[in-house]
């Protein structure tokens, strides 16, 4: 049960990872926020969006390996990567409005809003 919730969590941090390296980009930043009426992120912000991608893919890799091993772990994380990529790539192709709250919340976090 406890591998399964250590997966489980390491898909959300990793699709949330995917998620900020995606609004990191310009175009991708504008498609979620079209409606909002947000500012576009200083560059100093999408360095520090950069570095928590780095860091959340790091744990993502973390959480599968203390839930299922080293070996299955990284074997895991390796296909959890294009899993949460893909889905990132669906939901802004799909649905972007989805994405709303966390790009709210990362301008938010750094005192842009």
């Amino acid at each position: 049960m406890a591998d399964a919730l250590l997966t489980a969590a390491a898909f959300a941090v990793t699709y949330f990872a995917f998620t900020l390296l995606a609004l990191a980009q310009e175009q991708h930043w504008s498609g979620v926020t079209r409606d909002l009426q947000l500012p576009q992120p200083s560059a100093a912000a999408l360095r520090r969006w950069r570095g928590l991608a780095g860091t959340g893919l790091a744990l993502g890799c973390a959480l599968c390996v203390l839930g299922n091993g080293p070996s299955f772990g990284a074997l895991l994380w390796v296909l959890l990567l294009g899993a949460c990529a893909m889905a990132v790539a669906f939901t802004l192709a799909w649905k972007p409005q989805w994405l709303h709250g966390i790009a709210r919340c990362a301008l938010r976090r750094r005192g842009q809003i």
